[in-house]
């Protein structure tokens, strides 16, 4: 999966974001990417395991997964960070400098085609494909429903591409606005309508619970999250 030319979604948090003040909003961030998915065909069962092997695995009302959490290393690894977050529930395990330098990642941040291209280049061995998804901007229930699929059936964490400032542990905390910041979600609650998350930014990061309408108005308008799916 790659984005349309041009998009950065996600770019990893520089210190320099957070004192510049209020900027406006990239160009971009006003439309879904081209290649995004925008609907959504609910799934409850799906296969676990090679065509061979393959059993069914039913989607719970709530699940947390293990996760072997990390705070990003440098101000701007919020990508490497979550995504090695990610990988490692495939059992992939990679350093977030190694996949900062296969992504092209600079204290600007890392393009969202330069990560998407990585991920994939792990998971399409694999039979799994990741591909950003802008439906569930704004959309608690498709979120939900994505989130669900990916963390309850798959028992994989996708990255969620947010608005920094808009979360509600940094209300009030950072100065700036459009500051673009990488999360993982890896855990749901269907009946509280909420989703748990890991934030790899140390100052306000670890792990919070959130309901899934407020992380919905978080996401980053035309890139939303990596929806993983099995090919």
């Amino acid at each position: 999966m790659k984005n349309a030319p041009g998009l950065r979604p996600a770019v990893g948090l520089a210190v320099a974001a957070l004192l510049v003040g209020t900027s406006a909003p990239p160009a971009h961030a006003t439309t879904a990417a081209p290649n995004a998915v925008t609907s959504v065909t609910p799934v409850a069962w799906v296969s676990s395991a090679t065509p061979a092997t393959a059993t069914l695995r039913a989607m719970p009302r709530a699940y947390r997964l293990a996760l072997h959490t990390q705070f990003q290393t440098t101000n701007y690894y919020c990508v490497p960070a979550s995504t090695a977050m990610s990988l490692s529930t495939f059992g992939i395990k990679v350093s977030q400098d190694t996949l900062a330098r296969k992504m092209k990642t600079t204290i600007r941040g890392t393009g969202g085609d330069n990560a998407a291209e990585v991920m994939d280049g792990y998971l399409h061995p694999r039979r799994y494909d990741d591909r950003i998804v802008a439906d569930v901007v704004g959309r608690p229930q498709i979120l939900m429903q994505r989130v669900s699929y990916d963390v309850g059936t798959l028992r994989r964490a996708p990255i969620m591409q947010v608005w920094m400032e808009k979360l509600p542990w940094n209300q009030g905390r950072l100065r700036g606005q459009w500051i673009g910041h990488a999360i993982l979600a890896y855990g749901y609650d269907q009946t509280a309508g909420t989703i748990t998350v890991f934030d790899p930014w140390r100052p306000t990061g670890g792990v919070h619970t959130l309901p899934a309408r407020v992380l919905a108005k978080a996401l980053q308008i035309g890139a939303g999250m990596h929806y993983i799916s099995r090919r």
